[in-house]
């Protein structure tokens, strides 16, 4: 047997004897304050496990902007390489209580054309929505401020 498989063989025994003694369930009263101290290292060691999966689960923290840079950067996402999106004009825009609506130019050349898209901020991005969810009556959900340009619109 050479040295590094004794060496790993070792290791292994010795991480599997520390593993046992962490199972056990023997407790004496000399021993309690070594058992509090294992219960209390298990129960961080399991709320540090939830919170890392909570914070996994939860949106990217901000807020989304209403500006330009912002909006045209959510706009030209929901185009594609045939079809790509930009801006109708700089000020083709406007948000309300977390919503927001801009005028798109859609396409290239002579098959461009222009419509309305519907945002919603989840964090600090704005989200593109489908109109027909959204736009159910004023201040369902789309905010009233901005409801007739938003969604009575092509």
């Amino acid at each position: 047997m050479n040295i590094t498989r004794f060496g790993g063989l070792a290791a292994v025994t010795l991480c599997s004897a520390a593993l046992l003694v962490g199972c056990g369930s023997y407790s004496s009263s000399a021993d309690t304050s070594s058992a509090d101290t294992t219960t209390t290292a298990a129960a961080t060691a399991a709320a540090t496990t939830t919170a890392a999966a909570t914070t996994a689960d939860q949106k990217v923290g901000g807020t989304a902007t209403c500006d330009q840079a912002s909006l045209s950067k959510a706009v030209e996402a929901t185009g594609t390489a045939k079809e790509p999106n930009t801006l109708a004009t700089p000020t083709s825009f406007e948000c309300s209580d977390g919503w927001a609506y801009a005028y798109v130019n859609s396409g290239t050349g002579d098959a461009q054309y222009t419509g309305t898209t519907v945002f919603e901020a989840e964090g600090q991005f704005w989200i593109p929505k489908d109109r027909q969810k959204v736009c159910i009556s004023p201040g369902n959900q789309v905010p009233k401020a901005i409801y007739q340009p938003a969604c009575e619109t092509n």
